[in-house]
């Protein structure tokens, strides 16, 4: 019996189109979120028994899990928030805009009568495994991982970004908000890679993925790192 040598598949891209319709379909529905209503910079999806879907038009929302306020993703418009209604994700998530970004809320029970009369269930189905596999590729990151696997999946994360976002980022931050590592063993790992000729990095930028980063950790990782 041979090993299946087949790749593992990839996650699911952003359905752009299908968050562009389904967002097109609950806007004029929907109220706009002003600046002096976040209260303390927090997007609130459960307020007085009632829950809200959110629709993402400009900017981001940073999701952080609320114990130790790691940076679990950031919601880049167009994107939608709130239709799992789910009470356990609210307490344990910490959604918090972006400065200038554009939101607009609407009752969850709202959206999902809209969903339902415009048939557009499939489409939201296919969001919600969009969400489904985002999640589980950041698990499967950060779970039972070494600092090296980390670090190496979170510049390939970082690497899809355009140039120009990408370019305004640094990268041992990028890496510390969205891991539990130390800085120092972060830094050490980056430099390494640099050495080695598997990423350009300037001015603490990430410039260009240039080889496939090593799945394998090096004799010289468990040394400075424990891994």
């Amino acid at each position: 019996m041979t090993a299946d040598s087949s790749p593992a598949p990839l996650p699911m891209e952003k359905p752009l189109l299908i968050l562009e319709e389904l967002i097109s379909l609950f806007l004029p529905y929907a109220e706009p979120l002003q600046e002096k209503r976040r209260g303390n910079g927090n997007l609130h999806l459960h307020e007085n028994n009632s829950l809200a879907v959110a629709l993402v038009t400009e900017g981001e929302v940073n999701v952080y899990h609320r114990s130790d306020m790691m940076l679990l993703a950031t919601a880049r418009a167009p994107f939608i928030l709130g239709f799992q209604g789910s009470l356990f994700q609210y307490k344990l998530f910490k959604f918090e805009p972006a400065k200038g970004s554009k939101i607009s809320l609407l009752p969850r029970e709202k959206a999902l009568k809209l969903a339902i009369k415009h048939h557009v269930f499939p489409h939201v189905l296919t969001y919600q495994t969009y969400l489904s596999d985002y999640q589980a590729n950041r698990n499967n990151l950060l779970i039972n991982r070494t600092s090296l696997h980390i670090v190496c999946g979170l510049l390939e994360e970082l690497g899809t970004l355009p140039p120009e976002e990408r370019l305004s980022i640094g990268v041992s931050n990028y890496i510390l908000a969205r891991s539990n590592l130390a800085r120092s063993g972060i830094m050490r790992i980056i430099a390494t890679l640099r050495e080695e000729g598997f990423i350009t990095v300037e001015n603490g930028k990430l410039i260009q993925l240039v080889k496939p980063l090593p799945e394998n950790i090096p004799a010289k990782y468990h040394k400075s790192h424990g891994s």
